[in-house]
């Protein structure tokens, strides 16, 4: 690795069964952090075991395929109970980031109304790419979208490069250009997987098993910045697929 960096293991708050291979790979210094995701309805069931650990845990919140989409009016009361869970974790994991999306189908003035009554300095927006797996419109995928929610909340940014790159390819536009216009906005963390460099949809492959630059995107990386491995893990007992990451990035 040419610079130093916090590597990050995504896991959801379900994934209750990689203990041995979390404590051994921090141990490892294989990752500095966990981020992980909020599944609804896994508070009470979950919040003793990843409150054993004493590793620094930040949080991201529930998006539109784990049923709350902020950008949709009809969904505020679903929404509400989801935010208040997502918060509970923070709280509970002393968390110093909180990570959201924008929603999909919808309109940004909604998203910032919702998110507007739980806003505080741990959260921050994730850009998305214009279309989701199922050619939902995802909002936050053009970096002006971006801006105006940090503008409007004042929240953070968490710059994926998937991301971008998918967005880049629906909006015709180079994907390292698209991406330097996103780091204007200053992220704070950073989201990074492979995938197809020429598709409009996020893949979230390991390192080396897609056409992503990567090499040139962890260049584009400040040092001592966050950057999660969001790679799909291929086991729900062992985290290998995870080791084999690192050490991809760690010999670039």
């Amino acid at each position: 690795m040419e610079k130093f960096m916090q590597f990050g293991l995504k896991l959801g708050s379900k994934n209750t069964n990689y203990t041995e291979d979390i404590l051994s790979f921090f141990e490892a210094g294989y990752f500095q952090y966990i981020e992980l995701f909020t599944v609804p309805c896994s508070f009470n069931n979950s919040i003793a075991y990843w409150k054993q650990f004493h590793i620094p845990i930040i949080i991201h919140a529930p998006h539109s395929y784990a049923g709350m989409n902020l950008s949709l009016i009809e969904e505020r009361e679903n929404n509400t109970k989801k935010l208040q869970e997502t918060f509970q974790f923070a709280d509970m994991l002393k968390s110093e980031t909180i990570i959201f999306h924008s929603g999909v189908n919808g309109e940004i003035n909604e998203t910032i109304y919702q998110l507007r009554p739980f806003v505080d300095s741990r959260c921050v927006i994730e850009n998305k790419p214009m279309k989701g797996l199922n050619d939902e419109k995802c909002l936050g995928a053009a970096p002006e979208e971006i801006k105006y929610i940090i503008n409007e909340l004042k929240t953070g940014f968490c710059l994926d490069f998937g991301h971008a790159i998918c967005a880049a390819n629906s909006l015709k536009r180079n994907p390292f250009e698209l991406i330097k216009e996103f780091q204007t906005l200053n992220p704070c963390i950073y989201h990074l997987t492979d995938g197809d460099y020429k598709s409009e949809y996020d893949s979230h492959l390991h390192y080396g098993k897609g056409t992503f630059p990567v090499k040139e995107l962890l260049r584009m990386i400040p040092d001592d910045a966050k950057v999660t491995d969001e790679a799909k893990h291929d086991s729900n007992f062992k985290l290998d697929d995870f080791k084999e990451d690192f050490l991809y990035v760690s010999n670039i």
